[in-house]
């Protein structure tokens, strides 16, 4: 049986690399290598945006959805929310 292909891609392979030889094997220059590779990705993850699921629902023939964004607070309504509390 064939391995996927993205086990053997380059980023794949560092990041192995970096976890094996420098979080495990005590490699300085892995570890750095480790931080560029999984930095962005923890960042990401933490400090991302989280979706908020509002509803679920199931369309009939003729109905339509209409999305729309609330826009965020200025800095004035902050202040005064802050104060408010």
């Amino acid at each position: 049986m064939a391995r996927p292909t993205r086990l053997l891609s380059p980023t794949a392979l560092l990041r192995r690399n970096a976890l094996y030889k420098g979080v495990f094997g005590g490699s300085r220059g892995w570890v750095v290598v480790g931080a560029f590779m999984w930095g962005p990705r923890v960042c990401r993850r933490l400090f991302g945006k989280t979706e908020e699921v509002v509803a679920i629902e199931r369309l009939r023939a003729g109905q339509f959805v209409r999305l729309e964004s609330i826009a965020p607070p200025t800095r004035k309504q902050r202040k005064a929310l802050r104060r408010a509390r």
